[in-house]
């Protein structure tokens, strides 16, 4: 099983593509804001397993105020 990851976002602002490293020991949902590489505004990530296929991870950006 793999233990970590990067993946992909797209920031909410700028529509700029950006990378992450994620833990995938952590198997409940990741919620944290996490800074534009390109523009530097901040994005709340959401990172969710799923439950039924173990090495399938969601990850969602959105607006930090949503």
């Amino acid at each position: 099983m793999q233990t970590d990851d990067i993946v992909n976002w797209i920031c909410q602002y700028c529509s700029e593509e950006n990378e992450l490293w994620i833990d995938l020991t952590i198997e409940d949902k990741q919620d944290f804001i996490e800074d534009c590489e390109t523009c530097c505004r901040p994005n709340r990530i959401i990172i969710t397993h799923d439950r039924e296929d173990k090495e399938r991870v969601t990850v969602d950006s959105r607006l930090t105020d949503e």
